[in-house]
């Protein structure tokens, strides 16, 4: 008996079934219950092991229930028409099986009753009527299996057209395999340029499509003529690939789908909203290779490497990464889960989503919604015997106290804060009612960041309306601005035309010693704690700029955009 090869809610379903037309009893299923976790499989598939039950008995009482004729799908011949209204991914995703067609009928196969509820969905994006018949889960699969190797000349003839595109993107013009083919092209590029973030949007007379790029949008003109032709058939490629509901345009959806380029598998949060105009669409890229970057590859000065490291390595305390959204704490704290993360050691993630998958680590996905709050998460972290916590965000006091007290109870505890800098996060969680006792004995490290365009290495060139007037005014010396040489990106095809090629961190590391724990007991102001980091070697994030400016790395337009608002 090969693997099931069906989600968790077919499986449950199948079992539920099973139950309700007394095929299982109540002690079978607590058996299958036990036995499951004991030998690491599904529980249908123990179920078939425990000889309970067999995939003919689960085809007869589905054909019973739902009034269904069997199908033995080994005799059937697919219908290549059938690849031309539905996705291929969306038959593997949804493990259903269209079979044939004709007459504004669509035979479609099902394993489990839990299918039922895409016929809405199948009849909007057909314009067929379904008709349903059961079959067996290995005829089902068999069958997907067969259907998937005939599609290897489809996917052939697909990048044949995409190279053509790349010629003429002009030549898109028919809807159906052509908007699969735009997809995948969209997504592709995205992909290749380093973009955080697809934006796709309709206007009364045009449409277009964003990408973010080193933090910044830029229109990618020539999507912008097959958009506007064929905005609906995209949006619904969209929501097929994201597993939403593709009739249901009044409220807005969230999705996530896989995407599999030649090089590499990346994966997609999508947000649909509706808007006067359409449906707008954003794609946020999760590279899971950037969930993998080492420590030491980050850009940390030495001694600044050695204070990161030093906190993250102690058995207890709490270590707060402060910055703006898409300035790159996510892409920190998995390299420094990453750098501690060993056998021995038991780490569990409250996160909002999960970006990155990471190997042993217990990674959970937080759900405002059903009330599952980062609180909960981390209440229930607590009796699961962890050394490191890492929660997604500190948003109420109720999180930041259990978060303080864990770590004052032998955890080791990461968070992320959204404050403008390291000292001003100490005022936050005093403001946020955290009793000062509190944070002293618990706070070990505060690191801020925030993500600037590197100078195009290629094109730099001296800036001249740079004056030691401007440098004096965001705090160089007059001798320093004097002979500073500041450099800007001339633009050339290797930066496309910008002037930056990457990204770097700019940060800061306070690190909260015994000088600073008495401060926050003191209750002194904030200008006072800054007083007492600096005296004892905290360097700014202004700093770390200045001395980039000077290293040519930054422009002067960059520093202010990333910095100046601090």
């Amino acid at each position: 008996m090969s693997k099931t090869k069906l989600d968790a809610t077919s499986e449950q379903n199948i079992l539920n079934m099973l139950m309700e037309s007394s095929s299982i009893s109540t002690e079978q299923m607590s058996k299958i219950n036990a036995t499951s976790q004991e030998i690491g499989k599904t529980k249908l598939e123990t179920a078939f092991e425990l000889n309970f039950t067999d995939e003919d008995k689960i085809v007869k009482i589905l054909s019973t229930s739902y009034s269904m004729d069997i199908i033995d799908l080994k005799k059937t011949v697919i219908d290549p028409k059938i690849k031309k209204i539905i996705d291929m991914r969306y038959i593997q995703d949804n493990s259903l099986v269209p079979f044939q067609m004709g007459g504004g009928v669509l035979k479609i196969a099902i394993a489990d009753a839990s299918k039922l509820s895409l016929m809405k969905n199948l009849k909007t994006m057909t314009k067929m009527e379904p008709e349903l018949y059961a079959a067996s889960i290995s005829n089902l699969n068999s069958f997907i299996e067969r259907f998937t190797k005939s599609e290897t000349q489809k996917i052939s003839d697909a990048n044949v057209k995409v190279e053509k595109l790349e010629k003429t993107d002009d030549e898109l013009v028919e809807v159906g395999s052509e908007v699969i083919v735009f997809g995948n092209k969209l997504i592709t590029e995205a992909i290749n340029l380093g973009a955080s973030d697809i934006h796709i949007e309709s206007f009364r007379d045009s449409a277009q499509t964003r990408f973010r790029v080193d933090g910044i949008l830029k229109v990618m003109d020539k999507y912008s003529k097959f958009l506007h032709e064929n905005y609906d058939a995209v949006i619904a490629r969209i929501k097929i690939i994201s597993k939403l509901d593709i009739a249901e345009r009044r409220v807005p959806q969230d999705g996530a789908s896989t995407f599999k380029s030649d090089t590499k598998e990346i994966d997609l949060r999508v947000s649909v909203l509706p808007t006067k105009n359409k449906e707008r669409v954003v794609m946020r890229i999760l590279n899971k290779d950037a969930g993998d970057k080492a420590l030491a590859d980050l850009g940390f000065e030495a001694k600044d490497l050695e204070k990161l490291t030093k906190a993250i390595s102690s058995p207890q305390g709490m270590v707060l990464v402060t910055g703006p959204t898409g300035s790159g704490k996510t892409t920190t704290l998995y390299s420094v889960l990453k750098h501690i993360n060993k056998p021995g050691m038991n780490i569990l993630t409250a996160e909002d989503p999960v970006e990155y998958e990471m190997e042993g680590i217990g990674q959970v996905q937080v759900k405002e919604a059903i009330g599952y709050t980062f609180e909960e998460a981390l209440r229930s972290f607590l009796r699961q015997d962890p050394e490191v916590i890492l929660v997604g965000e500190i948003r109420d006091k109720a999180t930041v106290d259990i978060a303080l007290k864990a770590a004052l109870t032998g955890h080791l505890v990461f968070s992320t804060l959204h404050t403008n800098d390291a000292p001003s996060s100490i005022t936050r969680l005093l403001n946020m009612g955290t009793p000062n006792y509190l944070i002293s004995a618990a706070l070990t490290l505060i690191m801020a960041q925030r993500l600037a365009r590197k100078t195009c290495l290629d094109c730099r060139v001296i800036d001249e309306n740079i004056t030691p007037k401007l440098l004096n005014s965001i705090g160089f010396l007059p001798e320093q601005s004097a002979r500073a040489k500041i450099y800007k990106g001339g633009g050339c095809a290797e930066c496309s035309g910008s002037g930056y090629k990457g990204r770097m961190g700019i940060y800061e590391i306070l690190e909260i010693e015994n000088e600073l724990k008495a401060g926050i007991l003191s209750n002194l102001q904030q200008n006072e704690l800054n007083a007492i980091a600096k005296k004892n070697g905290f360097r700014t994030m202004q700093d770390m700029g200045q001395e980039m400016l000077l290293s040519g790395d930054l422009s002067f337009a960059e520093y202010e955009r990333v910095l100046q608002s601090n």
